[in-house]
């Protein structure tokens, strides 16, 4: 079971990405998740949270992409990350 588990990758700066790319302020994509401030948007893109599979369906309609749009993104930022010694 222990080969199965593997580091999530970041998804904080795929979101900050996408939302930069819509022209979108944090507020304004926490409004349209539902929140009432910047807060929780910021948390996400700090890595502080982590989005539920909910939230993330969630967040990929604020932003008019599909969710694999944001999976994709991750594996490639992953990739940019330089290897751990």
């Amino acid at each position: 079971m222990d080969e199965l588990k593997q580091e999530v990758p970041a998804f904080g700066p795929v979101l900050r990405k996408f939302r930069i790319e819509r022209g979108l302020s944090q507020e304004e994509l926490g409004a349209r998740l539902g929140y009432n401030s910047s807060g929780y948007v910021s948390r996400l893109e700090l890595g502080e949270k982590k989005p539920s599979v909910e939230l993330l369906w969630a967040i990929a309609r604020a932003l008019q992409v599909k969710p694999h749009e944001l999976l994709l993104a991750m594996e490639e930022e992953e990739g940019k990350a330089p290897p751990e010694e």
